[in-house]
């Protein structure tokens, strides 16, 4: 895999994510006036994929990806990296903004169809990214 194929595909990903959870962020009312909690959260978040990304490409060489250990190593770190990010997507942000009380409140008729909508075109714009960056990069 090329590194800037990933680096392609994560881009977008990482811009329209940090958005998202910096407006999560603003809205939470548990943070005082003039706090540097929220803050701090967004610098977090925003840090740390890319400084995983460095020290994946850095470590790239250091094992061969198609020996058993190396399938492994890759599989397990997929299969963990999606659990937590299917829980976080469908559980904490989307079941919050569908299912609670208040959205029942806000998200009436029209607009809970054009929010399901937004989620959907998101989720085809995603795909479409990754598909570019798959005929683009290795075919």
């Amino acid at each position: 895999m090329h590194a800037h194929s990933i680096i392609a595909n994560n881009l977008p990903a990482e811009t329209f994510e940090g958005l998202a959870l910096g407006s999560r962020i603003a809205g939470l009312k548990a943070f005082d006036n003039g706090s540097w909690k929220p803050w701090l959260m967004c610098l977090a978040y925003g840090t740390t994929t890319p400084i995983g990304q460095a020290i994946g490409l850095a470590t790239r060489k250091l094992y061969d990806p198609a020996s058993q250990t190396g399938l492994l190593m890759v599989g397990i770190m997929n299969a963990i990296s999606s659990g937590l990010l299917l829980f976080a997507g469908l559980v904490e942000l989307l079941a919050e903004d569908f299912l609670s009380d208040e959205s029942y409140i806000v998200l009436t008729g029209k607009r809970r169809f054009q929010a399901c909508g937004a989620v959907a075109a998101g989720g085809f714009g995603m795909a479409l990214i990754g598909a570019w960056v798959c005929f683009f990069f290795y075919l």
